[in-house]
């Protein structure tokens, strides 16, 4: 095996031994700073620029780079640190087991994969100067609110395109959705359940409210889609309510999930719920129910079909991997934040989607090696 391919694989699997689980998903999630800590290490010893973007909380980005021959010119290479939390695994979520020509653990795919692929194509430039500086940015919170890409955005720093590391078989995602996620809320009256009419049932109200978005997402289906995207979507995730067995509950609360296309903004998609809110509230049965703001709003970033960006992550996708037809995807990325800075992004990856969050995520070696040098393509190229 070639002395850069052990090297990725092994650098891969020191990054899933490090655990980096999200704190705002898990109280046990110990964050990314480990993982910062780490590539500190890796860039000393090859004597790489890099520097620590203090984000919140303690938490940072970890940026490295390689000057051009045009240092005025940047591009972005950029991957997050963070996992989502484990749940259930099979085996140790952290070994980084190599298998079947695959690297098993958290994060593998999502992201670490990206991230190993993209510190050794940066780190293995040798003598070859790139034209643009390359930055390489290992991002916090992608798997809450995007807080680092957010940071990279506001940070002044202008970048003529980004590479974003997401699972995409080494397919060329040039859009993709965005989100706008809140709670609402439908209060009722707590009565003893021996007399339920004293009192006013908030998860029978929260039940039609959940009919009406129900009715709203079949609406949103029909609507026309984005060539590449599809159409929006609604989805009712989590639901909470009650006090006790018997008592009448007075409240109740939903998550709702609304997915985002592009051109959509999340003020209307929160616009168009809340009129259907209103109508219960003005209905028959006078449902007691409001929107609990802000939401977490994550707009869909700007389709980069006609950047230089993806003219030349095509040529190195089809080159490499045989890929480079442009692509969308329904998933969400750091490029959500990083298009507020109006920097057009495409997102290439090892590993599959479907791969992401599960109780035993893997990435193909073979996937992972060629992002490596598809990713150092791109560097050289742009």
């Amino acid at each position: 095996m070639p002395t850069q391919s052990a090297e990725t694989i092994g650098l891969l699997q020191d990054l899933i031994k490090i655990e980096s689980i999200n704190p705002s998903l898990s109280p046990q999630g110990s964050g990314e700073q480990g993982v910062a800590k780490f590539l500190e290490g890796f860039c000393k010893e090859r004597n790489l620029a890099y520097g620590i973007q203090e984000v919140a909380d303690g938490r940072s980005n970890f940026l490295t780079w390689v000057p051009g021959k045009e240092p005025d010119r940047r591009i972005l290479f950029i991957a997050h640190m963070d996992t989502v939390p484990i749940d259930r695994w099979e085996s140790d979520p952290f070994s980084g087991e190599q298998r079947d020509g695959r690297i098993y653990g958290r994060g593998s795919c999502d992201t670490k994969g990206s991230l190993a692929a993209m510190l050794i194509a940066l780190s293995s430039l040798g003598e070859r100067q790139p034209r643009a500086t390359v930055v390489l940015a290992a991002s916090i919170d992608e798997e809450y609110r995007k807080l680092g890409a957010r940071a990279i955005a506001d940070s002044g720093v202008t970048y003529e395109g980004a590479v974003v590391g997401e699972p995409t078989e080494l397919e060329l995602v040039v859009a993709h959705m965005g989100s706008v996620r809140w709670q609402i809320e439908v209060q009722g009256v707590p009565a003893h359940t021996s007399k339920p009419h004293l009192g006013v049932n908030a998860i029978t109200g929260m039940a039609k409210v959940v009919l009406a978005l129900d009715e709203h997402h079949r609406s949103l289906v029909s609507r026309a889609q984005h060539p590449l995207v599809g159409s929006a979507q609604l989805t009712v995730s989590l639901i909470e309510g009650g006090l006790e067995l018997t008592t009448v509950p007075p409240v109740c609360r939903i998550w709702v999930d609304r997915r985002l296309i592009p051109g959509e903004q999340p003020q209307d998609a929160l616009a168009e719920v809340e009129s259907i809110l209103e109508g219960l509230r003005q209905g028959e049965d006078k449902i007691n129910v409001r929107s609990l703001l802000p939401a977490l709003e994550d707009p869909p970033p700007i389709s980069s079909e006609s950047s230089r960006i993806a003219a030349v992550a095509a040529a190195a996708c089809a080159h490499v991997a045989g890929t480079g037809e442009q692509k969308g995807a329904t998933g969400g990325s750091d490029a959500n934040q990083l298009s507020l800075a109006g920097i057009p992004c495409v997102i290439i990856g090892p590993g599959r989607t479907a791969q992401a969050h599960t109780n035993n995520e893997f990435v193909e070696i073979a996937q992972l090696i060629k992002a490596a040098e598809l990713y150092q393509k791109i560097m050289l190229t742009y």
